[in-house]
């Protein structure tokens, strides 16, 4: 789904184990045999299990039994299992539950608000923003595809889109002229605008743009502007967007908007997984 180079799993056990695990090595218990289980404490989907295991493979461990990304589980069922020693299961232990935790706990949130989404329309998709915590956008992007969400942009390079404080810098005419300029240009790229005003978005539409994200406009006044501007386009595509998460989220979708943007799941609660040590 997603490629993590060597160094990022390296980085990942480098920041929770610099040097060594003084704990368990003053135990003195490093060379006991040993197994690491991680199971749900609630439904949870599951996301990042196999950068999990790249991790418990690097520490030492073994014979690792993992359930791959996108698998939905219930409450108190085991997903990942590994043997090893005292020394390799703990070292793993709060790197992978942090891995774990956030990337359910995305993957799940965002299952949950696309389950919400399409009980209204069938046919809309969630898209998360590039608005990612800082040194999580790989596990960020790889556990809302794992939720089943699409990505709206991965970064500033892969998409057009035209914001406001772009549009700033020109005057109305010379914007609508440049745009049209540029759709004839990007033969392979979409134009995409964001705009809160009907008669803006009309403008648009009149030099032949059909992309839209419509931003921070209220449900009811949302679904009045969809049904105008899908009657006059039929081949309009709009997108809401702006504080939209899992409480409001039907009522956009009831909206008619063909998708929703939102930055909601990469900041939603933690998934909680249990992780259990035990000597064999």
């Amino acid at each position: 789904m997603l490629f993590f180079k060597d160094s990022e799993i390296d980085y990942y056990i480098e920041e929770d184990l610099p040097y060594y695990d003084i704990t368990t090595h003053s135990l003195d218990i490093d060379s006991k045999k040993a197994k690491i289980t991680f199971s749900t404490r609630e439904k949870s989907v599951i996301a990042c299990s196999e950068e999990v295991k790249r991790v418990l493979e690097k520490l030492g461990n073994y014979d690792i039994q993992i359930v791959s990304s996108g698998t939905k589980l219930q409450k108190d069922e085991v997903f990942i299992t590994a043997y090893g020693t005292a020394k390799t299961t703990h070292q793993a232990w709060k790197i992978s539950q942090n891995i774990l935790e956030y990337a359910c706990g995305v993957a799940t949130y965002t299952h949950n608000m696309l389950k919400k989404a399409k009980k209204h329309n069938e046919d809309i998709e969630i898209l998360t923003t590039r608005k990612t915590q800082p040194g999580l956008k790989k596990i960020a992007i790889k556990s809302v595809l794992a939720g089943g969400g699409s990505i709206h942009r991965l970064g500033c390079s892969e998409t057009f889109l035209l914001f406001d404080n772009h549009k700033n810098f020109f005057e109305k005419e010379e914007l609508i002229k440049k745009i049209k300029d540029l759709d004839k240009k990007f033969i392979e790229k979409k134009i995409l605008v964001e705009s809160d005003s009907m008669e803006e978005i009309l403008e648009f539409c009149k030099i032949g743009i059909r992309l839209f994200q419509i931003e921070k406009m209220e449900p009811k006044k949302l679904k009045d502007t969809v049904l105008k501007l899908k009657s006059l386009y039929n081949n309009i595509q709009l997108l809401a967007t702006g504080g939209i998460n899992i409480d409001n989220i039907e009522e956009y979708a009831s909206t008619g908007v063909d998708g929703i943007v939102t930055t909601a799941p990469y900041f939603s609660k933690p998934a909680n997984i249990q992780v259990r040590i035990m000597p064999t």
